[in-house]
């Protein structure tokens, strides 16, 4: 009869959550570890300076400048993010796509990246193309020493 008075405990519903907590803190360290290495946007081999790092906008696009050798020639190819500007008339294009950019959004930013190497002349050009295209909030992008 003593079985019968014992006391049955009452059942315990657990999850064991380590395995899923050790999952978690692995994947948020190799974020962590990875995030400040990546960098978006067209391979561009900066100049070195001493500055800050620089936070893109929501309204801000990055027109870079790259050097590439085409049948031994070296070439200077812009592209606004991701977009390759027309080849025959870059600048031009740059132009019409940044004014229309610019309707969309009033308050838009560029930021531009430029080889080292780049022609002077041609960064210079981009500055002004900017400028006509009615955009005011300008950076330039350079790599940290």
């Amino acid at each position: 009869m003593s079985i019968l008075l014992r006391r049955r405990e009452p059942l315990r519903a657990e999850l064991n959550i380590t395995s899923l907590l050790d999952l978690t803190l692995n994947i948020l360290c190799v974020f962590m570890l990875v995030a400040p290495i990546l960098e978006q946007g067209i391979d561009v081999d900066l100049p070195l300076a001493s500055a800050t790092q620089l936070e893109k906008q929501d309204d801000s696009v990055t027109v870079s400048l790259q050097e590439i050798n085409e049948r031994g020639q070296k070439i200077g190819v812009v592209f606004l993010d991701q977009r390759q500007m027309d080849r025959g008339r870059p600048f031009d294009d740059l132009r019409e796509t940044l004014e229309q950019m610019q309707r969309t959004k009033p308050k838009l930013a560029v930021i531009i990246r430029a080889d080292k190497d780049f022609k002077y002349d041609a960064v210079i050009h981009v500055l002004d193309v900017i400028r006509s295209a009615g955009i005011t909030t300008l950076s330039l992008a350079t790599q940290a020493e």
